[in-house]
């Protein structure tokens, strides 16, 4: 069976870079017929808040991106240290000593020598009775993992055949000092110990999952498949970076009333270049849904698109499932009638309630040509009904003086006081010849 997960950092709240991975997990487990795990990457006490938690499991149940199972790193940590021992006793692992100050020494060494600032495992070189002084001394060590420095080659689920030379790597720290772990050794651990057959993340992770291959190797474990996307970037070009995250979060989305099939249109299409509305492709069982045609291009963050698919998928909704999606509206009291006639003119949320205020004369801000009123008053009486179409004729046929763009315009500030809103004709039919004269008696 396919097994995907997502294992975000209960750090910050989502955003659409990390949530593109989420999705591209969770549609190809949703293809296969596989499982999903949200698993929690929450070994990090002092950065990790119960807010964050809280904010993606409302994030993800809001995109109704539902998971088979969830899991808290939190609360493996006896499974760590029990595997952890494994690597000790294989010796694979080896204990280190440096200060945080010692390594920084060592790297501005290293680059002011013209050298790449990679560890130089002069930890290998301890004895045990020189560890065992240390130790006693009360200098607790923080553990390495001894790469092969070899190359490691797999076939990408997204970029194809890739290789990372190891021997440009320094040995990655897998416990501190302080007996907690980094997020090498736990991310490696859950793998193996929730069956994940597939891995799929952005490609800054490429040299991680290198290491990851070793560190599978080393707990005598099956490799996983892996697959690398494209790394978002900024509407500009730019790098995604802390400070522009809010911008573009789940919450923003959600809190500016964008609908959950226009976010997961975008996400389907970053990368596929689809302009397919999601509801279709899960009707289609992602279908065109394929890892190996995603551009290897990195996608620029496109609010445009966004929002082209904001419009359509708000003009394509029924009353009753924008009310479901919306409950607020529901205190607006809009009609299926009133729907019908303005949901053809709403591009994104907020036009809703400004066009339902338009066509129930709550905004009157231009008022028609007194003469055209004049006109109107005396002219109407004796027709019991008038088409659209009657109607212009009629006031043309009596004043010369008033084209029909005149006729269109005076129309629409009389039945709503606004100049905009939907079409004329569409007003005028909505509104009737009874109710255009209601609101000519107001004058």
């Amino acid at each position: 069976m396919i097994v995907t997960r997502f294992a975000p950092s209960p750090t910050g709240h989502l955003h659409l870079g990390n949530m593109r991975s989420c999705f591209l997990n969770w549609a190809y487990s949703k293809k296969n017929n596989g499982k999903f795990i949200l698993r929690y990457d929450d070994t990090d006490q002092e950065r990790s808040k119960d807010e964050y938690v809280k904010s993606i499991a409302s994030d993800l149940e809001w995109l109704k991106i539902n998971y088979d199972e969830i899991f808290y790193q939190s609360k493996r940590i006896d499974r760590y240290n029990e595997l952890f021992d494994q690597l000790i006793s294989l010796k694979l692992v080896y204990p280190c000593f440096e200060t945080t100050e010692d390594l920084d020494i060592k790297k501005k060494l290293l680059l002011k020598a013209g050298k790449p600032p990679i560890y130089d495992r002069s930890s290998l070189n301890l004895s045990k009775d020189d560890i065992e002084n240390k130790i006693s001394n009360g200098n607790q060590p923080y553990w390495r993992f001894k790469l092969s420095q070899s190359k490691i080659k797999w076939n990408d689920l997204v970029k194809g055949e890739t290789e990372v030379d190891l021997a440009s790597q320094s040995d990655p720290v897998l416990r501190r000092a302080d007996g907690s772990y980094l997020y090498h050794f736990p991310s490696v651990v859950d793998d193996i110990d929730m069956n994940i057959s597939h891995i799929i993340r952005g490609e800054d992770h490429l040299t991680n999952s290198a290491i990851h291959l070793e560190l599978f190797k080393s707990l005598n474990s099956d490799l996983p498949s892996l697959g690398h996307n494209p790394l978002m970037l900024n509407e500009d070009g730019t790098k995604l970076s802390k400070r522009n995250l809010d911008s573009i979060s789940l919450n923003q989305f959600k809190k500016k009333g964008y609908t959950v099939n226009s976010i997961l249109s975008y996400l389907y299409s970053l990368g596929l270049n689809s302009d397919y509305d999601f509801e279709s492709i899960l009707i289609d069982n992602f279908k065109d849904f394929n890892l190996e045609n995603i551009s290897k291009n990195l996608p620029k963050i496109d609010i445009h698109k966004i929002n082209f698919f904001q419009k359509n998928s708000l003009r394509s909704m029924s009353l009753k499932n924008l009310n479901k999606e919306f409950p607020e509206l529901k205190k607006v009291a809009l009609t299926e009638i009133e729907w019908e006639l303005i949901k053809h003119n709403v591009d994104k949320y907020e036009d809703i309630v400004n066009l339902w205020n338009i066509i129930n004369r709550r905004e009157i801000k231009v008022k028609p040509s007194e003469d055209f009123i004049k006109l109107l008053i005396k002219n109407l009486n004796g027709f019991s009904n008038l088409s659209f179409d009657e109607y212009v004729n009629h006031i043309m046929n009596i004043d010369k003086n008033f084209s029909k763009k005149d006729i269109f315009t005076n129309t629409r500030y009389i039945l709503t006081g606004n100049q905009n809103g939907p079409s004329v004709k569409d007003l005028y039919n909505y509104f009737g010849l009874e109710g255009l004269r209601k609101i000519l008696d107001e004058y």
